[in-house]
């Protein structure tokens, strides 16, 4: 397990990055937005959402089509060969990468109050009147954007991760227009008590969630990467973080510095609310509806959640499984299942050659939920959830 050290992550150092925002992407969706009625920015969001053709900026308005089409290159720091390794990480690790991701990065950012209101006010997460979940869809939107970056390939020319998190990076300056903005929400945004929305903290500790807490998360289940390959890894989401808009005195220089910047970040603004309650509540019984269905298996995610949450606990010294509630939405035949299932990743990572047992035992569960996001995006939304063949092949998808 990683350890907390001495670090250059101060309480001020965060607090002050707490107020700070992304001035460029903002002032681009209030242009837009001044020359747009809203039901037309909306329908601009759904194009970009939904269209994956090489034509997806025709028809945008100019401002919006030159920010995609301008400023693609890859910063001067990037190393081509870290870029390689991280990716080569990700094509062996990624259907593992894609569970951890569910089952303790976004946990770990629902466990923030500040955090977990945003995400509870858009009102994508949960479940609409039809039924389809959108929690899945956020689930669906986190994982292509996981594959189009970290996929070999992802951040050159004909890739397409860079565009995606351009894409992001406008979802996150127009949330905080319509949450900060009282013509369209006119029950306002208590920035005293809740804080800018999606600031550069918040920023850097969801793309540390997504780094370094997984890296963790990976060696929780066998997989130990070396030292090389975890700073490249924490590289890669330096080049997500320079294209999501997020400040440079916010990239760690290697893995143990996204740890303790991940850890000084949920240590400062962890706090049991509603919201994140809420948000847990309905990843578990997203989870139960598509992924773990059996009732023998059901009681799997929390266990999973707990499992994954530990080291993290530990560190801070806070039980994150009781802030998020998580352990009391739970029948007895879950709690059977799910106590059996941790004991048998628990016994496995006792035996001196555990990597391969563990990964053997949710292997079948990371796989299975990948093809369950593709299957159901396609029903859905009638557009391909992309996984390159190349990572199709590795992860013995059908």
């Amino acid at each position: 397990m990683a350890t907390a050290t001495a670090s250059k992550w101060t309480v001020e150092f965060l607090a002050h990055q707490a107020t700070l925002s992304d001035p460029l992407a903002e002032s681009l969706i209030k242009e837009v937005a001044l020359t747009q009625e809203f039901s037309n920015l909306r329908q601009v969001f759904i194009q970009l959402e939904t269209n994956q053709s090489s034509g997806q900026f025709e028809g945008l308005p100019t401002a919006l089509k030159e920010y995609f089409t301008q400023n693609n290159e890859l910063p001067s720091w990037a190393d081509p060969h870290k870029i390689e390794i991280a990716q080569k990480v990700f094509a062996q690790y990624g259907p593992e990468i894609a569970l951890i991701l569910n089952y303790k990065a976004l946990p770990i950012c629902y466990s923030c109050k500040n955090g977990a209101k945003v995400l509870s006010s858009t009102g994508r997460l949960g479940s609409d009147a039809s039924g389809t979940s959108k929690m899945m869809r956020r689930l669906l939107e986190t994982s292509q954007m996981v594959i189009n970056t970290m996929a070999p390939g992802g951040f050159s020319p004909t890739g397409n991760g860079i565009i995606t998190v351009k894409k992001v990076r406008l979802y996150h300056a127009a949330i905080r227009f319509f949450l900060t903005d009282t013509k369209y929400n006119p029950t306002g945004w208590d920035t005293n008590y809740y804080g800018l929305p999606i600031n550069q903290e918040e920023m850097a500790g969801t793309l540390m969630a997504f780094s370094a807490l997984v890296i963790n998360g990976l060696s929780k289940i066998g997989v130990e990467l070396t030292e090389v390959e975890k700073d490249a890894y924490i590289h890669c989401w330096n080049i997500v973080g320079h294209f999501i808009g997020l400040n440079p005195e916010l990239y760690p220089e290697n893995y143990q510095q996204g740890w303790d910047l991940g850890i000084a970040i949920v240590k400062r603004n962890y706090e049991a609310s509603a919201d994140g309650k809420y948000l847990v509540a309905s990843l578990i019984e997203n989870s139960k509806q598509y992924f773990f269905t059996s009732p023998l298996i059901s009681g799997i995610p929390q266990y999973l959640m707990a499992f994954f949450l530990e080291d993290v606990s530990q560190t801070i010294g806070i039980n994150l499984t009781e802030t998020l509630n998580i352990e009391s939405a739970e029948t007895t035949l879950e709690k059977i299942g799910g106590k059996a299932f941790l004991t048998a990743l628990n016994i496995a990572n006792d035996i001196e050659d555990h990597s391969k047992i563990v990964r053997q035992l949710i292997a079948k569960y990371s796989i299975e939920q990948l093809q369950t996001l593709a299957k159901h995006y396609l029903h859905v939304n009638q557009v391909a959830f992309f996984i390159p063949d190349s990572l199709a092949q590795n992860w013995k998808m059908n």
